[in-house]
């Protein structure tokens, strides 16, 4: 037996280092990562909070955080009476409601303001709800200040004055139909001039809301 001519038949090809250079320099390239630079932003897995609150709709009210005021109208917007009344964004947590009306004087003389406003809800037609006014918040909630005695709020031209309407989004009888206002008229003082301003108002069927008197807004 020829010894010489099986081993030379098992033996192997060996690779060229010729071949074996562009392979590791593709096995080196793939392992290799650039460093990320001292300037460039770590990727966040949570959202922003700026895209986050971008991201709710208009109108959604965020629990626990303080509504945003809506846009006050430019001064053309001022009545003859120089007062201009005007819906702010309603709070809202575990059915209870309270909604501010502002009171503004927009006019250029200093007024005095009294009492409580006089206050109808009105539906999507513009017709009167069956609604009845309550002149003691606490037949609602406790809140706090709501419920002090009426006093003379005076106002220097743009000064303003709040009221507060506080009711809750309850149903007691399922057999009848849940009252909501669309609107609401304001008779800020009591002289049979009221003004109507937009608002929503989910009165459940309980058919009551409560008004606090004016107070003053600090500046």
């Amino acid at each position: 037996m020829n010894t010489t001519t099986a081993a030379s038949g098992a033996r192997r090809p060996a690779l060229r280092p010729a071949l074996l250079l562009p392979v590791i320099g593709l096995l080196a390239a793939c392992g290799t990562q650039p460093a990320p630079s001292a300037s460039s932003p770590h990727p966040s897995a949570f959202p922003r909070p700026d895209r986050l609150a971008s991201s709710f709709p208009e109108g959604h009210v965020q629990y626990g955080l303080s509504p945003s005021p809506r846009p006050s109208p430019s001064a053309s917007s001022c009545p003859a009476s120089g007062l201009r009344v005007q819906a702010e964004e309603a709070e809202a947590a575990m059915g209870l409601r309270v909604l501010g009306v502002r009171l503004v004087n927009c006019g250029e003389t200093s007024r005095t303001i009294r009492g409580r406003p006089g206050v109808r809800v009105l539906d999507g037609d513009g017709e009167p709800l069956e609604v009845e006014i309550l002149h003691k918040v606490s037949e609602i909630a406790l809140i706090g200040g709501l419920d002090d005695a009426p006093a003379p709020v005076p106002l220097d031209p743009g000064e303003s004055a709040v009221a507060r309407l506080v009711w809750r989004n309850t149903v007691t009888d399922p057999t009848v139909p849940a009252a909501t206002g669309s609107a609401v008229e304001i008779d800020p003082l009591g002289d049979r001039e009221p003004r109507t301003v937009p608002a929503h108002l989910d009165l459940g069927n309980t058919g009551r809301l409560a008004v606090s008197p004016w107070a003053p807004v600090p500046r």
